[in-house]
C-alpha cells in the first residue's frame, strides 16, 4: 500500500468511478479537480494529525491518577497507510469539494445535494477509519523515483525496455514502485539501470523490467544494494513477480476514545 506522503490517495479515474459525472462538472464549472486531490489530502493529514496529537496517552482509558504515563509517539504523516478507509475518505471529500464549489457557483440545487451526499459519505469513511485504526509503518519506504535507464553494450535485437524500481527497507518491506521509465534500445545492445535518490531507510532495491508495461516483473533474485545498478544479463528477462503494492501497516493505532462520544 502507498504511505501517505507517497502522492495523491485517490485518482481522477478514482472520482470518475465513484460519480461519473464529477469531471464534466469540474470542466464546465472551472473547477481543477487535481487540485482539489491535493487539497483534500493536505486537510485530511491536517486533520489527522490533529485528532492524534490531542491523545497524550497511548491507552487514555485505562489511565488513572498514579500510574505510569505511557507515552504515543508523535504521529507523522510520512509513517501512515493508505488503507480503504481512508482512499474513500480522500475521495469522498474531494467530491464534496467539488461539487461544493460548483454549487456556490451555480446554486444549483443537483450540485448542493450532491455536496450533502458527499459531505456525510465522506463523514461516514472518517469514521471507518478511526474505528478500525490509522494503519502504521515504524520504518516507511517511499515511493521510488524514476530509474535511469541508459543503453550499453550486448547481444540483443533491438527492443523498447519498461522499467521500475522500489526501495527495500531493513526489515526487507518494499515500499511502492516508481513511475515506469521506457526505453527504446538497437541492435547488438542490453540496458543498464540505476536507481537514483535513495531514502534515509533504504538498504537495496529491486529491478522490475518488461518488454511492454503489462509484462514488467522482478529480474533480480536478490536485493540490489543502494549504489549499485543492474545490467540486463546475456541470458535475457525474467518472468518474475509482479510489481508489489508497498507496504502493509505494522499495525492500527485507534482514534482517541473520547473523539467518539459526540
Amino acid at each position: 500500500m502507498a504511505l501517505f506522503t507517497d502522492g495523491p490517495m485517490s485518482t481522477l479515474d478514482q472520482l470518475a468511478a465513484e460519480d461519473t459525472a464529477v469531471l464534466d462538472v469540474a470542466s464546465t464549472e472551472g473547477i481543477d479537480a487535481t487540485a482539489k486531490l491535493s487539497l483534500a489530502q493536505e486537510e485530511l493529514g491536517i486533520e489527522v494529525v490533529s485528532a492524534f496529537s490531542r491523545a497524550p496517552f497511548s491507552n487514555p482509558s485505562l489511565w488513572w491518577p498514579g500510574s505510569p504515563l505511557s507515552l504515543q509517539p508523535t504521529l507523522q504523516l510520512s509513517n501512515i497507510v493508505v488503507t480503504a478507509p481512508l482512499r474513500l475518505w480522500h475521495t469522498f471529500h474531494t467530491l464534496s469539494m467539488i461539487y461544493r464549489d460548483a454549487y456556490n457557483s451555480q446554486l444549483n440545487d443537483r450540485y448542493l445535494g450532491k455536496w450533502n451526499a458527499y459531505t456525510k459519505l465522506a463523514k461516514w469513511a472518517s469514521d471507518m477509519l478511526f474505528q478500525t485504526g490509522i494503519g502504521m509503518v515504524a520504518n516507511p519506504v517511499p515511493i521510488a523515483a524514476n530509474p535511469q535507464v541508459s543503453v550499453v553494450d550486448g547481444p540483443f535485437s533491438a527492443a523498447t525496455y519498461f522499467a521500475q524500481v522500489t526501495w527495500l527497507n531493513s526489515s526487507g518491506q518494499e515500499g511502492m514502485a516508481s513511475g515506469v521509465t521506457s526505453l527504446n534500445a538497437p541492435d547488438q545492445s542490453s540496458i543498464q539501470v540505476t536507481a537514483i535518490n535513495p531514502p534515509a531507510s533504504a538498504i537495496a532495491w529491486n529491478i522490475y523490467v518488461g518488454t511492454s508495461i503489462d509484462s514488467v516483473t522482478l529480474q533480480n533474485s536478490a536485493p540490489i544494494q543502494v549504489g549499485e545498478t543492474w545490467i540486463l544479463p546475456p541470458s535475457g528477462l525474467i518472468s518474475g513477480s509482479a510489481v508489489g503494492t508497498g507496504q502493509s501497516p505494522d499495525s492500527f493505532r485507534p482514534a482517541p476514545r473520547y473523539l467518539q462520544r459526540g
